[in-house]
């Protein structure tokens, strides 16, 4: 039973990548937190898919996604932090040699977890 289970009946893509994620916590921490950075750029477009709300930023990329201030005033103040936590763990998975610890992944699915659940 995955702590995701909640997406599975709406968001089947994105519990699968947030599942990935959290099989991966322990056994491959830099796996599990490109999956938790993955899930949120789907969570992100999905929102702005879906919210008229939002204004498209100047780039489709997750960094001007999360930035644009419409995405920021739509999120409970908690939760940018959060988002910021696992864009920069994700990306410091993806694109460099630092190792990633699994207490490093844990965190980072933790904080998914807050994120997709607010969704």
């Amino acid at each position: 039973m995955s702590n995701f289970s909640f997406l599975q009946a709406t968001w089947t893509e994105l519990f699968e990548t947030a599942r990935e994620a959290e099989q991966n916590v322990n056994s491959a921490p830099r796996t599990s937190c490109f999956y938790a950075r993955r899930s949120l750029e789907r969570a992100v477009k999905w929102l702005y898919a879906n919210d008229s709300y939002l204004k498209q930023p100047y780039a489709d990329n997750l960094a001007a996604l999360i930035h644009e201030p419409t995405f920021r005033e739509n999120l409970e103040p908690c939760l940018f932090p959060k988002i910021l936590t696992i864009q920069k763990i994700g990306n410091l998975a993806v694109h460099s040699d630092k190792p990633i610890s699994s207490s490093d992944s844990l965190h980072t699915l933790k904080e998914l977890f807050h994120v997709l659940y607010w969704l």
